[in-house]
């Protein structure tokens, strides 16, 4: 009987573990079509920051969009 006991408690405490840790992927911005022979992830980190990644999204067609992905800036709280 024990032994199905924490056959069902291990799932459940692994489920409430991870519905309450947040997962941060990080945001997303467009930075206007790409530019032959530049990189999109120097012009992502002169706008967000060194730890921005740019690349060329080629899924639009023509030149393709620039798209930047960056750490998302902390929910802003109100006290």
């Amino acid at each position: 009987m024990a032994k199905t006991t924490s056959t069902f408690v291990l799932p459940i405490i692994f489920f409430i573990m991870f519905a309450l840790v947040e997962q941060n992927v990080g945001c997303t911005a467009s930075m206007g079509p790409c530019e032959i022979g530049k990189s999109c992830t120097t012009k992502c980190k002169v706008t967000f920051g060194q730890m921005a990644n740019g690349y060329c999204d080629r899924s639009t067609g023509g030149l393709g969009e620039c798209v930047c992905v960056y750490p998302c800036p902390p929910p802003k709280t109100h006290l």
